[in-house]
């Protein structure tokens, strides 16, 4: 799934977060591929900065927890800045997982862009998933008890507030113009 850009949405407390990090732990633990992320989770590495990920071809996990608060839909400036990644996410071999409340609230050349999207709800037992293929257009739902185990395979405090996090888009540019990474 490297080179894809995957957008998980749902209300507050809908598992949203906690679906991200469980496909970050896989890929990580079954690959040894490196996440990125501006969550303070023990196994990934925390950046504040999209500069502050490798640029080369090797494969990589971003995860973005509630990018709404980054990429907000209503700021041309960060837009415009933003594409510039969104064009380099297949290019620089990384799987993109992002959490947001709603898909509306995320600019629009992200979502035009997915590969896949998922919806997420939660009730007292359960959570939902609903994984649409945004490329083949099919679905998948997936479910998980809220069972104790469950759990066990993420390792992240649930009432934390991500970092904040900045497209240094200028700086993502120039280490990316740099071709000594590519050799």
């Amino acid at each position: 799934m490297s080179g894809s850009i995957n957008l998980i949405a749902g209300m507050q407390r809908s598992g949203k977060t906690f679906l991200a990090a469980l496909i970050a732990t896989y890929y990580q633990k079954k690959y040894n591929i490196p996440v990125y992320t501006n969550m303070d989770i023990e196994e990934f590495i925390k950046i504040s900065y999209l500069s502050d990920m490798p640029i080369d071809k090797e494969p990589k996990v971003l995860l973005l927890d509630e990018l709404h608060f980054y990429l907000n839909s209503r700021n041309f400036k960060t837009q415009a800045d933003f594409i510039y990644f969104l064009n380099t996410v297949c290019k620089r071999n990384i799987l993109f997982l992002a959490t947001c409340i709603h898909p509306d609230m995320i600019d629009k050349n992200l979502r035009i862009q997915l590969n896949y999207f998922t919806l997420c709800k939660s009730d007292n037992n359960n959570l939902h998933y609903k994984i649409f293929d945004v490329q083949n257009q099919t679905n998948k739902e997936i479910h998980f008890r809220k069972e104790p185990g469950l759990f066990d395979y993420t390792n992240y405090d649930t009432t934390e507030i991500p970092l904040t996090f900045h497209f240094d888009i200028d700086k993502y540019i120039k280490l990316n113009e740099n071709k000594k990474y590519f050799n």
